[in-house]
Protein backbone atom coordinates (compact mmCIF):
# COMPACT_ATOMS: atom_id res chain seq x y z
CA UNK A 1 0.00 0.00 0.00
CA UNK A 2 1.27 3.60 -0.70
CA UNK A 3 -0.99 6.38 0.62
CA UNK A 4 0.08 10.18 1.71
CA UNK A 5 -2.95 10.97 4.01
CA UNK A 6 -2.57 14.56 6.44
CA UNK A 7 -1.41 14.20 9.70
CA UNK A 8 -2.92 16.04 12.68
CA UNK A 9 -0.63 17.89 14.35
CA UNK A 10 -0.32 17.99 18.28
CA UNK A 11 1.57 20.70 19.23
CA UNK A 12 3.23 23.40 16.44
CA UNK A 13 6.17 24.98 16.92
CA UNK A 14 7.80 28.10 15.68
CA UNK A 15 11.25 25.66 13.93
CA UNK A 16 9.31 23.30 12.53
CA UNK A 17 6.16 24.92 11.79
CA UNK A 18 6.16 23.88 8.13
CA UNK A 19 7.15 20.12 8.75
CA UNK A 20 4.75 17.40 7.94
CA UNK A 21 4.79 13.36 8.13
CA UNK A 22 3.36 11.53 5.62
CA UNK A 23 2.66 7.98 5.39
CA UNK A 24 4.28 5.82 2.87
CA UNK A 25 4.17 1.72 3.70
CA UNK A 26 2.56 -0.34 6.65
CA UNK A 27 3.93 -3.91 6.43
CA UNK A 28 2.76 -7.12 8.74
CA UNK A 29 6.33 -8.09 10.71
CA UNK A 30 5.70 -10.10 13.01
CA UNK A 31 7.23 -13.93 13.11
CA UNK A 32 5.99 -16.05 16.49
CA UNK A 33 7.91 -19.29 14.95
CA UNK A 34 11.19 -17.38 15.95
CA UNK A 35 9.59 -15.32 19.16
CA UNK A 36 9.34 -12.15 16.93
CA UNK A 37 5.82 -10.93 17.91
CA UNK A 38 6.65 -8.13 20.36
CA UNK A 39 9.16 -5.54 18.97
CA UNK A 40 9.67 -3.05 21.42
CA UNK A 41 13.23 -1.38 20.13
CA UNK A 42 14.35 -0.48 16.33
CA UNK A 43 17.14 1.10 15.08
CA UNK A 44 18.61 1.55 11.35
CA UNK A 45 21.56 -0.99 10.68
CA UNK A 46 24.68 1.06 9.14
CA UNK A 47 24.66 -1.51 5.73
CA UNK A 48 21.05 -1.18 5.59
CA UNK A 49 18.23 -2.69 6.67
CA UNK A 50 17.58 -2.59 10.94
CA UNK A 51 18.06 -3.85 14.45
CA UNK A 52 15.40 -4.88 16.87
CA UNK A 53 14.62 -6.57 19.86
CA UNK A 54 11.26 -8.43 20.96
CA UNK A 55 10.55 -7.80 25.04
CA UNK A 56 8.95 -11.65 25.11
CA UNK A 57 12.19 -13.13 24.34
CA UNK A 58 16.04 -12.73 24.97
CA UNK A 59 16.73 -12.07 21.04
CA UNK A 60 18.55 -9.97 18.96
CA UNK A 61 16.73 -9.87 15.28
CA UNK A 62 18.35 -7.97 12.13
CA UNK A 63 15.64 -6.90 9.76
CA UNK A 64 15.98 -6.31 6.18
CA UNK A 65 14.71 -3.06 4.80
CA UNK A 66 11.41 -4.43 4.58
CA UNK A 67 11.14 -5.21 8.59
CA UNK A 68 11.80 -9.00 7.46
CA UNK A 69 13.54 -10.57 10.93
CA UNK A 70 16.51 -13.33 9.98
CA UNK A 71 17.28 -15.61 12.24
CA UNK A 72 17.84 -13.97 15.93
CA UNK A 73 20.96 -14.51 18.49
CA UNK A 74 20.14 -15.54 21.56
CA UNK A 75 21.47 -13.19 24.05
CA UNK A 76 21.18 -15.83 27.16
CA UNK A 77 19.10 -14.94 30.21
CA UNK A 78 18.65 -11.36 29.12
CA UNK A 79 14.46 -10.27 28.35
CA UNK A 80 12.46 -7.46 28.67
CA UNK A 81 14.69 -5.64 26.04
CA UNK A 82 12.99 -2.29 24.99
CA UNK A 83 15.27 -0.34 23.10
CA UNK A 84 18.28 -0.51 20.87
CA UNK A 85 20.65 1.43 18.88
CA UNK A 86 23.76 0.70 16.33
CA UNK A 87 26.47 2.83 17.41
CA UNK A 88 28.98 2.48 14.62
CA UNK A 89 31.99 5.07 15.23
CA UNK A 90 32.16 2.99 18.64
CA UNK A 91 31.22 -0.89 16.86
CA UNK A 92 28.70 -1.70 19.49
CA UNK A 93 24.96 -1.86 20.05
CA UNK A 94 23.39 -0.64 22.87
CA UNK A 95 20.11 -2.10 24.62
CA UNK A 96 18.03 -1.35 27.50
CA UNK A 97 16.74 -3.49 29.87
CA UNK A 98 13.34 -2.34 31.72
CA UNK A 99 13.27 -5.15 34.64
CA UNK A 100 16.88 -4.24 36.08
CA UNK A 101 17.42 -0.73 34.73
CA UNK A 102 20.42 -1.82 32.83
CA UNK A 103 22.30 -0.68 29.43
CA UNK A 104 23.90 -3.40 27.67
CA UNK A 105 26.65 -3.23 25.42
CA UNK A 106 27.72 -5.81 22.84
CA UNK A 107 30.93 -5.75 20.73
CA UNK A 108 31.22 -7.28 17.38
CA UNK A 109 33.13 -10.47 19.14
CA UNK A 110 30.18 -10.74 21.03
CA UNK A 111 31.31 -9.77 24.45
CA UNK A 112 28.34 -8.19 26.61
CA UNK A 113 28.72 -5.75 29.44
CA UNK A 114 26.06 -4.19 31.31
CA UNK A 115 26.05 -0.89 33.10
CA UNK A 116 23.64 -0.60 35.68
CA UNK A 117 22.29 3.19 35.68
CA UNK A 118 21.46 3.66 39.12
CA UNK A 119 25.05 2.59 40.17
CA UNK A 120 26.64 5.39 37.85
CA UNK A 121 27.76 8.73 39.26
CA UNK A 122 25.60 11.46 38.59
CA UNK A 123 22.43 9.37 39.23
CA UNK A 124 21.63 9.94 42.66
CA UNK A 125 17.80 10.81 43.14
CA UNK A 126 17.17 8.76 40.03
CA UNK A 127 16.31 5.64 42.60
CA UNK A 128 12.96 6.88 43.54
CA UNK A 129 11.48 6.98 40.26
CA UNK A 130 12.63 3.47 38.97
CA UNK A 131 10.06 0.95 41.12
CA UNK A 132 11.00 -3.01 40.53
CA UNK A 133 7.10 -3.74 40.65
CA UNK A 134 6.33 -1.45 37.93
CA UNK A 135 5.97 -1.57 34.21
CA UNK A 136 7.87 1.99 34.05
CA UNK A 137 11.66 1.92 32.98
CA UNK A 138 13.85 2.62 30.46
CA UNK A 139 12.16 2.44 26.96
CA UNK A 140 14.49 3.66 24.60
CA UNK A 141 17.90 4.76 23.54
CA UNK A 142 20.05 6.23 21.03
CA UNK A 143 23.30 8.01 20.46
CA UNK A 144 25.22 11.51 19.08
CA UNK A 145 27.44 9.71 16.86
CA UNK A 146 29.38 12.63 16.86
CA UNK A 147 29.79 13.23 20.19
CA UNK A 148 29.38 9.37 21.69
CA UNK A 149 26.29 11.15 23.68
CA UNK A 150 23.97 8.50 24.88
CA UNK A 151 20.76 9.27 25.85
CA UNK A 152 17.47 6.76 27.24
CA UNK A 153 14.44 7.64 27.85
CA UNK A 154 12.32 6.35 30.60
CA UNK A 155 8.87 6.13 30.03
CA UNK A 156 6.42 8.55 32.53
CA UNK A 157 5.95 9.11 36.25
CA UNK A 158 7.47 11.10 35.35
CA UNK A 159 8.93 10.91 32.00
CA UNK A 160 12.14 11.24 31.53
CA UNK A 161 15.47 12.01 29.26
CA UNK A 162 18.70 10.63 30.46
CA UNK A 163 22.28 11.50 29.12
CA UNK A 164 24.96 9.46 29.50
CA UNK A 165 29.35 10.12 28.59
CA UNK A 166 30.02 7.83 25.97
CA UNK A 167 31.69 5.06 27.80
CA UNK A 168 28.74 4.87 29.92
CA UNK A 169 30.63 5.71 32.91
CA UNK A 170 28.54 8.39 34.44
CA UNK A 171 25.15 10.30 34.06
CA UNK A 172 25.58 13.54 32.31
CA UNK A 173 21.84 15.12 32.65
CA UNK A 174 18.18 14.67 33.42
CA UNK A 175 15.38 16.17 31.95
CA UNK A 176 11.92 15.72 32.77
CA UNK A 177 9.47 15.74 29.33
CA UNK A 178 6.94 17.82 30.32
CA UNK A 179 3.70 18.99 29.31
CA UNK A 180 5.23 22.37 29.00
CA UNK A 181 7.89 21.29 26.80
CA UNK A 182 5.27 20.21 24.08
CA UNK A 183 4.83 16.41 25.21
CA UNK A 184 0.87 16.00 25.44
CA UNK A 185 -2.02 14.25 23.31
CA UNK A 186 -4.95 14.43 22.68
CA UNK A 187 -5.15 10.48 23.46
CA UNK A 188 -3.97 10.68 26.74
CA UNK A 189 -3.65 12.63 30.10
CA UNK A 190 -0.63 13.78 31.46
CA UNK A 191 -0.22 11.43 34.03
CA UNK A 192 -0.81 8.57 31.20
CA UNK A 193 1.19 9.99 28.41
CA UNK A 194 4.26 7.60 28.20
CA UNK A 195 7.08 7.31 25.94
CA UNK A 196 8.83 4.39 24.00
CA UNK A 197 11.11 4.67 21.30
CA UNK A 198 13.95 7.41 20.74
CA UNK A 199 15.77 8.53 17.52
CA UNK A 200 18.67 10.82 16.80
CA UNK A 201 18.26 13.04 14.07
CA UNK A 202 21.90 14.38 13.08
CA UNK A 203 19.80 16.67 10.59
CA UNK A 204 18.18 18.43 12.61
CA UNK A 205 19.78 18.29 15.95
CA UNK A 206 17.06 16.58 17.48
CA UNK A 207 15.24 13.14 18.50
CA UNK A 208 12.62 11.55 17.97
CA UNK A 209 10.12 9.93 20.47
CA UNK A 210 7.38 7.53 19.95
CA UNK A 211 4.29 7.67 22.94
CA UNK A 212 2.17 4.48 22.97
CA UNK A 213 -0.58 5.67 24.69
CA UNK A 214 -0.18 9.34 22.86
CA UNK A 215 -0.38 7.27 19.47
CA UNK A 216 2.34 9.82 18.71
CA UNK A 217 5.15 10.86 17.46
CA UNK A 218 7.45 13.91 18.77
CA UNK A 219 10.41 15.79 17.84
CA UNK A 220 12.45 17.44 20.22
CA UNK A 221 14.63 20.09 19.48
CA UNK A 222 17.77 19.88 21.93
CA UNK A 223 18.89 23.02 21.65
CA UNK A 224 15.52 25.07 22.92
CA UNK A 225 14.20 21.45 24.63
CA UNK A 226 10.58 22.22 22.53
CA UNK A 227 9.04 19.68 21.86
CA UNK A 228 6.31 19.08 18.84
CA UNK A 229 4.37 16.16 17.99
CA UNK A 230 2.35 14.46 15.34
CA UNK A 231 -0.28 11.86 15.74
CA UNK A 232 0.52 8.64 14.27
CA UNK A 233 -1.87 7.18 11.53
CA UNK A 234 -2.01 4.17 9.56
CA UNK A 235 -4.67 2.97 6.79
CA UNK A 236 -7.15 0.13 6.47
CA UNK A 237 -8.14 0.19 2.74
CA UNK A 238 -6.84 3.72 2.88
CA UNK A 239 -9.32 5.32 5.41
CA UNK A 240 -6.93 6.37 8.35
CA UNK A 241 -6.69 5.31 11.90
CA UNK A 242 -5.05 5.78 15.06
CA UNK A 243 -1.58 3.71 15.30
CA UNK A 244 -1.76 1.88 19.10
CA UNK A 245 1.56 0.34 20.93
CA UNK A 246 3.53 2.34 18.79
CA UNK A 247 7.29 1.19 19.69
CA UNK A 248 10.49 1.61 18.80
CA UNK A 249 11.65 4.51 16.31
CA UNK A 250 14.62 4.55 13.52
CA UNK A 251 15.74 7.48 10.86
CA UNK A 252 17.03 7.07 7.83
CA UNK A 253 20.86 8.06 7.26
CA UNK A 254 19.57 11.19 5.04
CA UNK A 255 16.53 12.32 7.63
CA UNK A 256 14.19 12.59 5.23
CA UNK A 257 12.07 8.93 6.56
CA UNK A 258 10.92 8.00 9.91
CA UNK A 259 10.20 4.23 10.73
CA UNK A 260 8.34 3.11 13.42
CA UNK A 261 7.64 -0.19 15.00
CA UNK A 262 4.45 -1.64 16.68
CA UNK A 263 4.02 -4.09 19.46
CA UNK A 264 0.99 -5.74 18.53
CA UNK A 265 1.52 -9.40 18.78
CA UNK A 266 1.15 -11.17 15.68
CA UNK A 267 -0.65 -8.09 13.89
CA UNK A 268 3.09 -5.72 14.65
CA UNK A 269 3.97 -3.68 12.04
CA UNK A 270 6.24 -1.33 10.35
CA UNK A 271 5.24 2.11 9.66
CA UNK A 272 7.03 4.35 6.89
CA UNK A 273 7.00 7.94 7.06
CA UNK A 274 8.03 10.44 4.62
CA UNK A 275 9.46 13.62 6.44
CA UNK A 276 8.58 16.47 4.36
Amino acid sequence: MSVAPAFYLLVAGPVWAEMSLSLVKSREIAEPSIGFSEPSGLSTAADGGFWSVSDNVARLFRLDHKGRPGKPDDLSAEPQLEGIAEDMPRQRLLMVREDTTEILSLAPDGTLTRFRLLALPGAEGLAAHFQADENNGLEGITVDPETGAVLLVKERRPRLLIELAPDLSRVVRIQEMSAAMGFVSAAAQDDRLDLSGLAWDARRKGVWITSDTGQAVFFLDLSSMTARGWALMDADKKKLHPVSNAEGVALSSKGDVLHVVTDDGKKSRLLTYRID
